[in-house]
């Protein structure tokens, strides 16, 4: 097969939708992603996902927020630029501010706490490619940015990001229409090099700033989450926590808050019953009866309607809808 030809049948436009955070995660080919939801209701998901030779573009809508960590394919670096949100979200313990680009080390995508409502375009290119590209346009700054570093987390704010905006707006929207054009050479070459010389223009003109340092408060709230995920089935009170860690209640609060804009209880019982509900899945796709009951002991539920009725509030359904959904659709 010519290289021509194998690149042609690269490229191409795929839309998915998913109406659980565990489905959504998977869905992004090549990608290895884990998902939990933290603001309640019925999720719903959307991918527009353009692919071409060592670049890929992803539009992403989601309907709650989610916890997000995981990577992209090998050595690939991830520039997010959101379209439209919500409300605040937060990076690696950091807020997100609107419309802020991130640029993450594709092996390495840190916490992400997303807004209630997003929609958000992501381009993930190939290190060596973006590097090549910028200095055969004489961007050896950012060449050399891209080349010499590993491990990026970068935030970049400033000229050009209302443009690249548009313009990926423009892109997404034309949906699988865009797909038959994508048949061609020059169409592919010519969306790379725009896309390549809108990067190279964010890199050099555009302020940023590292936040690959995980903050003082994100390293309690990674503590907390350690302490309690190795004693689900008798989760600790916060007197607790608070000992383990070593601050007051007060402040103990405060980091959840800078952290993630959430508090310990929240924080901790959205983990719990997203592990609940992952299970409840994993079962129930096999054919196998499922005990909801034994599932909600295991995780540290045993209050049968509080926990059920905190279920329905952060799901939109109640845990043997789950079930009967997984099952029904196994068949």
């Amino acid at each position: 097969m010519s290289d021509k030809r194998a690149a042609a049948e690269m490229a191409g436009v795929s839309i998915v939708e998913s109406v659980d955070a565990n489905d959504h995660a998977g869905r992004i080919s090549g990608w290895n992603m884990r998902m939990e939801q933290v603001s309640p209701g019925r999720f719903t998901g959307r991918l527009v996902m353009i692919r071409l030779r060592g670049l890929e573009i992803v539009r992403e809508t989601t309907t709650q927020a989610l916890l997000k960590q995981g990577s992209a394919w090998p050595d690939a670096l991830v520039f997010s630029l959101p379209l439209a949100v919500s409300n605040p979200g937060y990076y690696n313990g950091r807020p997100l501010v609107f419309p802020h680009l991130l640029l993450s080390d594709g092996a390495n995508l840190l916490p992400l706490l997303t807004s209630t409502r997003v929609d958000v375009v992501s381009v993930v290119v190939a290190r060596n490619r973006l590097s090549r590209c910028l200095e055969a346009l004489g961007e050896t700054r950012a060449a050399d940015f891209i080349a010499g570093l590993r491990g990026q987390q970068h935030f970049f704010s400033g000229p050009g990001l209302a443009g690249l905006q548009h313009g990926l707006r423009q892109l997404c929207d034309q949906g699988e229409r865009l797909g038959p054009a994508l048949g061609f050479e020059h169409v592919r070459r010519s969306l790379q090099d725009t896309l390549v010389g809108a990067l190279a223009d964010i890199l050099s003109q555009n302020d940023w700033v590292d936040v690959r340092g995980c903050t003082a408060q994100k390293k309690t709230v990674d503590r907390i989450r350690e302490y309690v995920f190795e004693r689900v089935e008798d989760p600790p009170r916060i007197a607790e926590l608070c000992r383990h860690v070593g601050v007051s209640r007060r402040t103990l609060q405060g980091c959840f808050q800078d952290a993630l804009g959430l508090t310990p209880l929240q924080y901790l019982r959205t983990l719990r019953l997203n592990a609940v509900r992952r299970e409840l899945r994993a079962v129930a796709a096999t054919g196998q009866p499922v005990s909801i009951g034994d599932v909600a002991a295991r995780w540290g539920f045993w209050h049968w309607s509080r926990f059920t009725e905190n279920y329905r509030q952060l799901f939109g359904e109640l845990p043997s809808h789950t079930v009967q959904r997984v099952t029904s659709a196994s068949r």
